[in-house]
């Protein structure tokens, strides 16, 4: 029996109810694979189906089946979407499931970074095609002087010494500072890091500040701190868990600028996205004041569970309460969706997948909410978005066709 057949026969097995126990713990892993799709839509379409459950229903609908049977939401453990709107949960990774399934129809969790990526990167080098990956660990520093440091080529566990300071790349791939004793604290030298599209890192800075760099993403930090203030300029997306640290007796700020706003923190948890024409801030923890150079807007300062929308040309300025699950998410492996316009979630894609895309047609009002994880194979991404309905995609090279 091929595997195509063998998933048919378990969804028919699900809609007779003999689906129980490990066996419907199967089945609900098994929607992770393309061919369980394919599978569906086979049966969807046949004629004669003994599944009048199926008939003349859309991929949304019976997705919708499943997620309301008990015994599937005991398996994935779901939350009310009231309820969870209401108290604001930092990591809803149970919600942000049953928005999966109701929104798209397929819930993909993390498939591995490494093993599957190697071995179709090995086939598609074999067969002389340029392969669609997903992104991993890739950045430059950028020296006072000019040199670039290819962090990609340079193996864990090693010592990089640049006389007043070390770079340390861990075993696990991160980098942190060491300064040697002696340095003048006065001398600010300044590194820079960058990722590329398709490239993420982190770093510990000088001061113990861990930041998490998405794609796209530059950050120009000191190599020594300034004992009375902490400076940063970043663009693109990053993840920021700062230290606290005080000088006799007194809190040192930490400040990052990014293009016409600053935020000046003491000691929190936040994420940053200055991609474009918005610079959005979602606060995790802590407390943190925004600044707007060269604007009426006075100093607005946010609260766990807010976030601010700035735009930049109009001025406008707004703060809504959200879950900051779904701004988050990227930093631990996911993409994390809510009612966000399609443009915005193929920027994303585009910027992870080093791809680039051409919509085809207009899809102002089209919304799309889920969980999907980073290192999805390209294909089985975009197929599962397709399930939502109104959209295809067409993937040529490295370039994504968007059509109704």
């Amino acid at each position: 029996m091929s595997k195509i057949e063998a998933y048919k026969r378990l969804i028919r097995q699900y809609y007779e109810e003999k689906l129980q126990g490990e066996s419907l713990e199967q089945f609900i892993k098994y929607m992770d694979d393309e061919d369980f799709l394919d599978a569906w839509e086979q049966i969807k379409l046949e004629e004669k189906t003994a599944i009048k459950a199926l008939a003349g229903t859309s991929n949304q609908n019976m997705f919708e089946k499943i997620t309301n049977d008990e015994r599937v939401k005991h398996q994935l453990l779901l939350l009310d979407p009231a309820e969870k709107s209401a108290k604001f949960p930092l990591r809803s990774i149970a919600a942000a499931a049953l928005l999966l399934f109701v929104g798209i129809g397929s819930l993909i969790y993390y498939m591995g970074r490494s093993n599957g990526s190697m071995v179709d990167e090995q086939q598609s080098i074999a067969k002389g095609i340029e392969s669609v990956l997903p992104g991993k660990d890739r950045a430059q520093i950028i020296l006072e002087n000019g040199r670039r440091i290819d962090l990609e080529k340079i193996k864990g566990d090693t010592i990089i010494d640049h006389g007043d300071f070390e770079i340390i790349k861990t075993a696990a791939g991160g980098i942190s500072y060491r300064i040697k004793e002696g340095v003048d604290p006065h001398k600010l030298v300044y590194n820079s890091i960058v990722t590329p599209r398709g490239g993420e890192y982190n770093l510990t800075l000088p001061d113990g500040t861990r930041v998490w760099l998405n794609a796209s993403t530059s950050l120009k930090y000191p190599v020594v701190f300034d004992k009375s203030k902490r400076e940063v300029e970043m663009y693109g997306e990053a993840y920021f868990d700062v230290a606290k640290r005080t000088e006799q007796g007194k809190r040192i700020p930490f400040i990052i600028h990014t293009g016409s706003q600053s935020i000046e923190v003491l000691g929190t948890s936040f994420n940053v996205q200055n991609y474009g024409k918005k610079i959005i801030t979602t606060l995790v923890e802590g407390k943190v004041k925004l600044n707007f150079k060269n604007t009426t807007i006075p100093d607005q300062f946010l609260r766990p569970n807010e976030q601010a929308t700035f735009e930049h040309g109009s001025n406008q300025f707004f703060i809504d309460p959200i879950d900051p699950f779904y701004s988050i998410a990227w930093k631990d492996g996911n993409f994390a969706f809510y009612k966000t316009p399609l443009v915005e979630v193929m920027a994303i894609i585009g910027r992870w997948y080093d791809v680039q895309v051409e919509f085809k047609s207009q899809f102002e009002d089209f919304q799309f909410s889920g969980t999907i994880s980073k290192y999805s194979d390209i294909k089985k991404l975009l197929k599962t978005i397709e399930l939502v309905g109104g959209v295809r995609f067409e993937l040529t090279g490295r370039k994504i066709y968007v059509k109704n």
